[in-house]
């Protein structure tokens, strides 16, 4: 995924290392009669144990839920691919794979490397971006797709289509995250945080395949709380609309209001042109802590987007931004500082949610909820 640049410090190196060592174990783990000749990727279908689900509500869930690493800042530099497929929601499926990026964006960064472990060596031998996709296709058939934070990987499948000069998929998808937001009390939305105030275990962070599981029992936990049996249901409920991506359009996964659900009107000092179904909509925004962007340039393209910028930390505020290195992704991280007080706000009863950085560069980086492709593939 794309992240702001940081200096690097002792604990990266231990999360580095650990990383590296769960994906070597995911590696040997799996099967080696489910290896896949052509490729070099292995799936798995179901698990010693047989499929794994949830009893009770949440049985009629079919999806297949989606994650993507990526080699470097581009969004479209895809290295990575899991793939886990629900059907009567049990986990029947798991796919995972390396990926050699699109010639237009094969290179790693080495921020993106300690986060996930993949690195040039890994990828030589690996499938192309244009076969990989082809094989996503034919895993996801006619299913609906499930991300958490489905504007990173759905829109890193769009960039990746168009760096390799490749038509979009059709896709219908949900993103978990927006799914959690409607669903779930919570003070951060990253994908550790949910898993976790829903008891799901997230083996290896930044591992595609064990984040695609994470993603996939994280909508089974939601739906079998609301009782549900398909993920049309589920987003009904939640309020929550759909994606869509097609050839040469696209429509994200956002939440929708009907009347009395609590919609936010437009603030006066808000950008009249602004998107009303985007997250950072209406929301007042604080930020604390050094950031990769000027203050004001943070300011100036939440502002864009329908948000509030202000100074302090009220009773108004929505969200606060914290810089500095805050990753949020365990609940220590919430212990101290300005985590710790917005977290005590929280508890009183305010509607404050914390974001890191990258969480924040993620929003920005969809300006729209939905649009058309300015460049179609050149006919073959």
């Amino acid at each position: 995924m794309m992240h702001p640049p940081r200096p690097r410090t002792h604990d990266d190196e231990l999360l580095s290392q650990a990383f590296t060592k769960a994906l070597k174990a995911v590696s040997t783990a799996l099967p080696a009669g489910d290896l896949d000749a052509t490729s070099g990727a292995k799936s798995v279908v179901g698990s010693e144990a047989g499929p794994v689900g949830l009893s009770g509500a949440g049985q009629g869930l079919d999806f297949v839920a989606l994650d993507v690493e990526t080699a470097n800042y581009r969004r479209g530099s895809i290295c990575a691919i899991g793939l886990v497929i629900v059907r009567g929601g049990q986990i029947t499926e798991r796919h995972a794979w390396l990926v050699r990026p699109a010639p237009a964006l094969d290179w790693f960064d080495s921020y993106n490397t300690s986060l996930h472990g993949i690195g040039p060596a890994d990828v030589v031998a690996a499938p192309s971006f244009a076969a990989s996709l082809q094989r996503l296709v034919t895993v996801v058939g006619e299913l609906p797709v499930v991300a958490h934070n489905a504007a990173f990987d759905i829109g890193a499948l769009r960039d990746a289509c168009d760096a390799a000069d490749l038509a979009w998929p059709s896709l219908t998808y949900a993103c978990s995250l927006v799914m959690a937001r409607r669903a779930l009390p919570l003070i951060s939305y990253r994908l550790p945080m949910v898993a976790g105030a829903l008891g799901v275990d997230l083996l290896s962070h930044h591992d595609a395949a064990a984040d695609a599981e994470a993603a996939a029992r994280i909508v089974l936990a939601i739906g079998a709380q609301r009782r549900v049996t398909s993920l049309d249901a589920l987003a009904t409920q939640l309020l929550v609309l759909l994606g869509q991506v097609e050839p040469d359009a696209w429509r994200g996964c956002h939440r929708t209001y009907t009347s009395g659900s609590g919609g936010k009107p437009l603030p006066p000092q808000a950008n009249p042109e602004a998107d009303p179904h985007h997250y950072l909509f209406g929301q007042v925004m604080v930020f604390t802590g050094a950031l990769s962007l000027r203050r004001e340039d943070a300011w100036a393209q939440v502002a864009a987007l329908g948000a509030i910028p202000e100074s302090d930390v009220t009773k108004r505020t929505n969200l606060l931004v914290i810089g500095g290195g805050f990753t949020g992704s365990d609940p220590a991280d919430f212990a101290t500082g300005k985590a710790a007080r917005a977290a005590a706000k929280r508890a009183k009863g305010q509607d404050i949610e914390v974001l890191s950085e990258t969480d924040l560069l993620s929003l920005l980086n969809e300006t729209t909820t939905g649009g058309r492709r300015l460049r179609r593939p050149a006919p073959r």
